[in-house]
């Protein structure tokens, strides 16, 4: 019975000492030691093998002929005596190799014999933990016009010509930092084109990546968010047409690895306003010079608090003019930015990163008419260390239903859905993934519709992405939560489409 308050044993060896009518005791030999390897510092489980082995065998570790350590304490033996374990202390020892010595039997240094085993254990080093890689995050700003080639800001006071590209500094320029700065998120607007074609934004000095960010037509003037990697504190506007165009960027945010700056958590996507019913605001279309404060923060997902910034898709429905939407934090002034730009009666989204200040963002509508504004939100931003944090990509084609790149070689059906697998393309791991941000562009529709962008396996949401009327060519920028390595497109039209979409980055925990 143990005494009051201790623990009782478990697992115990009894030896016992023979006094009459014994059978001679085997020789005692030492033949080896599993494991023969164990790390410095610490206490390690060993196994002695040979002969004669008792609770009294007492084993050295030595170098040279001397002792080293604390020894080797016993703790139980089998009992045909040709197996003793232990505890072999490491403590105060160097890494390197040891030799096994029974004590009080004499050998000579490097010579093998029954109770001397040269080299017979090393002692490795305490394994060093991974020095974890800094983590990419996000720091939101207001947004601020940084490029606009019709006033000369950032670049020449010139259209950018067919087959021409802007370099454009982006480190050191408002508000970004000179150095460390690993990506940005840019609204990127061309105005005026006087034929169709698109605009690529890829890291400086980099070869023309084969993927897109903008899509227009002739005289169109049409924006698209953009997540692009950094590289010589630039980075550079492509005019992937036969004419020329003017381009304009408004910077709202960017990404470094020096351990500041927010993680992105993705929810939805989910509606969060929407004027033509009331959702989130007044139903009320938005009248001409006003704007909506739009609640965000316990919202949809979203924390009451410690809330940085939110990604919204944000949708002009059936402007009365042309004009522009502008999404900024709540109670600043009005930035000269815009987010989303439009003409009389059209229908168009754009994804917008925004500040948030006393848990709301504003939508401005610069226009001399009325419009209805839809928001979707498809993420959060938060400070510390919860969350995930981005790797900058490509941009790289991972899906190309025309070619049969990413899904089938065959357009997309009214009402159907594409499946594509994200984790472990261009350069996504396969495991690990919790977002990816892609551009969409949808080719050709044959009816007016939608496009939206879920995780795999999730029921529709009430959300969109992006919308198109018949024959029009567009994109926007999507961040989507991964589950399963998939994200699904759904086209929501009457009929048939063909879908485009360039991977720009992702997410990990």
């Amino acid at each position: 019975m143990s005494p009051a308050g201790s623990v009782s044993p478990t697992d115990y060896t009894f030896q016992g000492i023979c006094s009459s009518s014994c059978a001679v005791a085997p020789a005692l030999t030492l033949t080896s030691i599993t494991p023969a390897t164990g790390p410095a510092d610490s206490q390690n489980q060993v196994v002695l093998h040979g002969t004669g082995l008792t609770l009294a065998t007492q084993v050295k570790l030595s170098q040279n002929g001397s002792q080293v350590g604390s020894g080797i304490q016993p703790v139980s033996v089998s009992p045909d005596g040709t197996s003793l374990q232990a505890s072999l202390s490491t403590h105060g020892l160097a890494p390197g190799s040891y030799d096994l010595a029974l004590a009080g039997v004499g050998y000579t240094v490097g010579t093998p014999s029954y109770g001397y085993i040269p080299g017979a254990y090393t002692v490795t080093a305490v394994p060093v933990p991974p020095v974890p890689k800094p983590r990419n995050l996000m720091t939101p700003l207001a947004p601020s016009r940084i490029l606009d080639t019709r006033s000369g800001l950032g670049a020449a006071k010139a259209r950018v010509g067919a087959n021409r590209l802007v370099r454009l500094q982006v480190d050191g320029v408002a508000g970004v930092p000179a150095e460390g700065v690993t990506a940005v998120v840019l609204n990127v607007t061309a105005v005026g084109p006087t034929s169709a074609g698109f605009i690529t934004v890829f890291p400086d000095g980099r070869n023309l990546p084969t993927a897109s960010n903008l899509n227009f037509s002739a005289g169109q003037t049409i924006p698209n968010l953009v997540v692009v990697p950094v590289l010589n504190g630039k980075v550079d506007l492509y005019n992937g047409s036969k004419g020329t165009v003017d381009l304009i960027a408004d910077i709202t945010a960017y990404y470094s690895a020096n351990g500041t700056g927010s993680a992105l958590n993705t929810v939805g996507p989910s509606r969060i306003l929407d004027t033509r019913s009331g959702l989130g605001a007044a139903k009320a279309r938005v009248g001409a010079n006003r704007l909506v404060r739009l609640q965000v923060d316990g919202v949809a997902g979203v924390p009451a608090e410690g809330v940085t910034a939110v990604v919204l898709n944000v949708t002009a429905v059936g402007p009365t003019s042309a004009g522009f939407i502008t999404v900024f934090p709540d109670g600043r002034n009005l930035p000269t930015a815009s987010n989303l730009n439009f003409s009389a009666g059209q229908t168009i989204p754009n994804l917008v990163v925004v500040p948030v200040l006393n848990g709301k963002v504003d939508l401005y509508n610069g226009s001399k008419g009325t419009v209805d504004l839809i928001a979707d939100i498809t993420a959060y931003y938060t400070a510390g260390s919860s969350g995930s944090a981005l790797t900058s990509v490509g941009p790289s084609r991972i899906l190309d239903t025309r070619s049969g790149l990413g899904a089938r070689k065959a357009a997309v059906g009214a009402r159907q859905l594409v499946r594509l697998q994200v984790a472990g393309v261009a350069g996504v791991p396969a495991k690990g993934v919790t977002a990816v941000i892609i551009n969409v562009t949808v080719v050709g529709p044959a009816s007016g519709g939608f496009i939206t962008v879920f995780p795999d396996g999730r029921n529709l949401p009430t959300a969109s992405n992006l919308n198109f009327s018949a024959g029009q060519t567009i994109p926007n920028l999507v961040v989507v939560p991964v589950i399963d390595g998939k994200v699904a497109f759904y086209n929501g039209s009457p009929g048939t489409v063909q879908i485009v979409a360039d991977l720009a980055g992702y997410y990990t925990a």
